[in-house]
């Protein structure tokens, strides 16, 4: 597989306010209010710092005088910290509620822990479960190893869907009809040339799944990363989820990933399967 000549942005895939906008003109019961606030929220992402009114809107789409009564109102609930003199805003404390309500409640990720971690540990990568956000994966439970200094996934985090190993596994896992929904997507985002050079590497990842459970991808989102991929889909084929095991590519050979690791983590998710609901 020939990697691509740089990793494309993460903020091409992030659906903006016109998404919005399009979703409450096809639905009456659609509160435009409410999701343009937790747009706000979601604009925050790790090692951003503190956003002001001006960039808020910048990331969003949304208009910079809704911006300020939105993070007024924020704030007010106290989801939302504004930091004197410079008047912009962070996430409070408050926020890790709403989180860990969901991570505390997921069955497969209390599950999987144990493994993913003997995993990690036992041959030096990072072992992580994902599961889609919009147009990227999320993290929902990472397992890393104490030696790698670099390259540390983190609870939480976001990563490309069509060019990261746990991606293109969850696009695998999928139905043909779903896929092509997101494929839809990516050509609206990327251009259909891009998208175009772009999916046959996403297609080369699912005949890998479809062939050996697994795909390998390196230096595609990250230069010097080499990982494998797996979906996580559970019995009846509603929920699909992606994992991951890599490392950067002086920590762990090409021959271990795809001899060793990728089927180990195959047969990891076929035995959750059952827990995913």
């Amino acid at each position: 597989m020939k990697p691509s000549s740089a990793p494309l942005a993460e903020e091409a895939y992030v659906d903006k306010d016109d998404e919005i906008s399009r979703a409450a003109s096809a639905d009456r019961k659609f509160i435009t209010a409410l999701a343009r606030g937790f747009e706000i929220l979601r604009a925050f992402k790790p090692g951003s710092g503190a956003l002001g009114n001006q960039e808020l809107s910048r990331i969003t789409g949304i208009p910079k005088a809704t911006v300020s009564r939105l993070t007024h109102t924020l704030s007010e609930l106290g989801y939302l910290r504004q930091l004197k003199p410079e008047g912009k805003y962070e996430p409070t404390e408050s926020i890790l509620a709403l989180g860990y309500a969901v991570l505390s409640n997921m069955l497969v990720r209390q599950i999987a822990h144990e493994p993913m971690q003997e995993m990690a540990l036992q041959h030096q990568v990072s072992v992580a479960l994902a599961s889609r956000d919009r147009l990227s994966m999320i993290f929902v439970d990472v397992c890393n190893s104490r030696s790698l200094g670099t390259l540390r996934l983190e609870i939480g985090s976001r990563v490309p869907m069509p060019t990261t190993a746990v991606g293109r596994a969850f696009l695998a896992g999928l139905k043909e009809q779903e896929r092509h929904f997101f494929y839809e997507r990516f050509a609206e985002r990327l251009g259909a040339e891009e998208w175009a050079k772009l999916r046959a590497r996403v297609e080369d990842a699912i005949d890998q799944v479809d062939t050996r459970g697994f795909c390998y991808v390196e230096d595609e989102w990250h230069k010097g990363m080499r990982a494998v991929g797996t979906p996580l889909v559970s019995l009846d084929g509603q929920t699909v989820m992606g994992t991951i095991c890599g490392a950067p590519s002086f920590a762990v050979e090409r021959d271990k990933l795809e001899g060793e690791l990728g089927p180990r983590l195959t047969h990891l998710c076929r035995s959750l399967a059952p827990m995913l609901r």
